[in-house]
């Protein structure tokens, strides 16, 4: 009987899956090799592929506000960094473009949309129901 095991980003959801790797442990060996790794995030260790840990540890670049931002209500809400942006962008892309359409999603259903992970949906319903001088980041 032949088994796989799949580990999936917590930042944008991408997903590595392995049918040689006999246990979790063995698969995370295989995928740092990848540039995948584990991180702290919010008081959480978290999984991270490496397109997001490559963006996480990027230098932002001078004179800039806030790296590629489109600006607007997600924008602003979700918080001017780049976990704020990824997020925004795939809640642009799913066709969430305002406030009100996100509050109608539960974690679930945000973790559902593409490039979306648990952490990315834990961060978008706390900056969603966060006051909005806590949001100024």
């Amino acid at each position: 009987m032949s088994h796989s095991i799949t580990i999936r980003c917590d930042i944008c959801g991408a997903t590595h899956s392995s049918s040689a790797a006999d246990s979790v442990g063995a698969l995370r060996e295989v995928i740092v090799q990848m540039s995948w790794s584990r991180a702290r995030w919010d008081g959480r260790v978290i999984d991270m592929c490496g397109g997001c840990g490559a963006r996480e540890i990027a230098p932002s670049a001078p004179g800039r506000r806030c790296g590629s931002c489109e600006g607007g209500e997600l924008f602003d809400a979700l918080g001017h960094d780049r976990i704020g942006h990824r997020l925004a962008n795939a809640l642009l892309r799913a066709g969430i473009d305002n406030l009100e359409l996100l509050s109608g999603f539960s974690a679930r259903q945000l973790r559902d949309l593409d490039g979306i992970g648990a952490v990315s949906a834990r961060h978008a319903l706390n900056r969603l129901h966060s006051a909005p001088n806590e949001r100024r980041s």
